[in-house]
C-alpha cells in the first residue's frame, strides 16, 4: 500500500498482505452461509418484487415461470408510436456522435 494511502485511511504497511490472509480464511461454508442470509432472501416472493424487461414473444414465458416461484405477475405492455420517436436521439448515439468529433492530438 502506498505511503498516501497509509496516511490518508490509517492504514498498517502489511495492510494488503493482512487482507489477502483473511480472504484466504474465508470457508467454503462462511460463503454458503453468507449466501442464504443475505442473498437468496432477495428472490422471495414474500418479500421482493420482480420487474422484468422483455420482448412481447417471451413475457407469457417469464410470467408463469415467475408464477410457479410464487411471485404475483401482472403484465403491462408499453407501447410506443413510430411518430413518438421520430426526431428523437438517444444517448448512445449523442455520445457517439460526439466522440467522432473529437480530434485528438
Amino acid at each position: 500500500m502506498s505511503f498516501i494511502n497509509q496516511a490518508l485511511r490509517g492504514a498498517p504497511q502489511d495492510y494488503t498482505v493482512e487482507l489477502l490472509s483473511k480472504f484466504q480464511d474465508v470457508t467454503k461454508e462462511d460463503v454458503l452461509r453468507a449466501l442464504k442470509e443475505f442473498f437468496l432472501p432477495l428472490f422471495d416472493p414474500s418479500s421482493s418484487i420482480a420487474i422484468v424487461v422483455t420482448a412481447p414473444s417471451k413475457s407469457e414465458e417469464i410470467g408463469a415461470g415467475l408464477q410457479t416461484l410464487g411471485f404475483e405477475v401482472s403484465q403491462r405492455e408499453l407501447a410506443v408510436e413510430p411518430e413518438e420517436l421520430e426526431g428523437s436521439v438517444t444517448e448512445l448515439e449523442t455520445d457517439s456522435e460526439s466522440d467522432s468529433d473529437a480530434s485528438y492530438k
